[in-house]
């Protein structure tokens, strides 16, 4: 049992762990404000529906439930509806926060040719009873400490886009086929940072110096080795700008290739046309690495890629990212952030010296309410004398219409 005392020391570890300034925040946004101590008011302070916020986001308790353990242990008085309505307005203010998180963290990544390593994608998120999308979260990683580089959560309406992210100079993106196109690469490349992304021949053409379009298809199919690299210089329009890059390629193995090609017609539903086959059987990425990495090195980085993939599977596992509670937007979106939010503090508990088992961080940041024991029923003494008086006339009767 969770008692007050350890509640409090759970709240006051997590606080040490927010990005300094979010009681000021709170207050900025307009969400608090100081009143007159004789108009009663209960909130005066972003902390108490922020320490509800991630108690039942954490829990995945009801607003009900949520609010009565709040109320009953002295926590904070208020109404399931009262805290609904905060529920929705502290979405904005969590997003901060998460911003604020990522923005200050500060790491020694690795270097891959002298660049920062960050793999990005999207993952989607449904309410109870959804056939289709409810929201979107845009996530990119760090690949050198597996520690959030982006967060951003969007409805189902927010597309996957690079423009999203935040690349800054001496940063190479992993990025997956959806983001292949010129607007993305432009995106990536303008700030100052890399991109290595998955080829869409659909989306994404290449010319070469010449301003001649690549035939991609043709390279492929001269392609016969398995075991070397390739490449070829190409260059992406955007408008008027010409960003220069490599495309490489690397001939998967037959049993690769084979199954590569059973996942192209599961996602087509079985109608798959002869190239997309033909595509399957290899690995296409292109990159505005020049000089840094080999077309090797290159594909080899590409794959880490799998590690954002392998962060959504943790998330929505063990951490319950998915298990939306209720239908909501605002309340939605208040709860993905404040899943983020406590995942960011999880992960920074896990540094040393407080480090914590495989099982996870569990903040009991409420007390369990008190337990009272209901006193036994009483037992009316008359009641029992006068069914006993009644049973034994029912008795006698019975008794005489049989003598009868």
């Amino acid at each position: 049992m969770t008692t007050t005392t350890e509640a409090n020391a759970e709240w006051e570890r997590l606080q040490a762990h927010l990005p300094e300034g979010w009681r000021e925040l709170g207050k900025e946004m307009g969400l608090v404000r100081e009143q007159p101590a004789q108009l009663g008011a209960k909130v005066s302070d972003i902390e108490g529906p922020l320490r509800l916020m991630l108690y039942q986001a954490g829990t995945s308790s009801s607003l009900r439930a949520t609010a009565a353990l709040a109320a009953a242990v002295g926590v904070l008085a208020m109404s399931s509806v009262a805290l609904h309505g905060w529920v929705k307005k502290l979405g904005p203010y969590l997003t901060a926060l998460l911003r604020k998180m990522v923005d200050t963290a500060s790491f020694a990544p690795a270097k891959w040719g002298g660049l920062d390593v960050i793999a990005a994608d999207g993952t989607t998120v449904q309410r109870p009873g959804s056939k289709g999308t409810t929201a979107r979260v845009h996530y990119a990683l760090r690949l050198a400490d597996l520690t959030p580089r982006h967060v951003e959560v969007t409805d189902e309406h927010g597309g996957e886009m690079a423009r999203r992210f935040r690349p800054v100079a001496g940063e190479v993106w992993l990025l997956d086929r959806c983001y292949a196109n010129p607007g993305g690469v432009y995106a990536i490349r303008n700030p100052g940072a890399h991109i290595i992304v998955r080829y869409n021949r659909g989306t994404l053409p290449l010319y070469d110096k010449r301003g001649k379009l690549i035939d991609v298809a043709a390279l492929l199919r001269a392609t016969k080795d398995r075991q070397r690299a390739h490449q070829v210089r190409a260059l992406v329009h955007y408008g008027e700008e010409r960003i220069e890059g490599r495309l490489c390629w690397l001939r998967l193995p037959e049993d690769k290739a084979e199954e590569a090609r059973k996942r192209a017609r599961r996602e087509a539903e079985g109608v798959c046309d002869d190239a997309t086959l033909e595509a399957a059987a290899f690995v296409v990425v292109f990159t505005t690495v020049l000089t840094e990495m080999t077309a090797a090195q290159v594909l080899e980085l590409y794959r880490a890629r799998w590690q954002i993939e392998l962060g959504f599977k943790r998330s929505k596992s063990i951490r319950e990212l998915d298990r939306l509670p209720n239908f909501l937007p605002e309340t939605i979106h208040s709860w993905i952030c404040a899943k983020l939010l406590l995942q960011l503090v999880a992960m920074r508990v896990a540094a040393p010296p407080d480090a914590f088992p495989p099982g996870g961080v569990h903040f009991a940041l409420l007390p369990d309410a008190p337990v009272v024991q209901a006193p036994p029923p009483r037992r009316d003494r008359r009641a029992v004398v006068r069914g006993e008086a009644g049973l034994e006339d029912r008795l006698r009767r019975v008794a005489a219409r049989c003598a009868a």
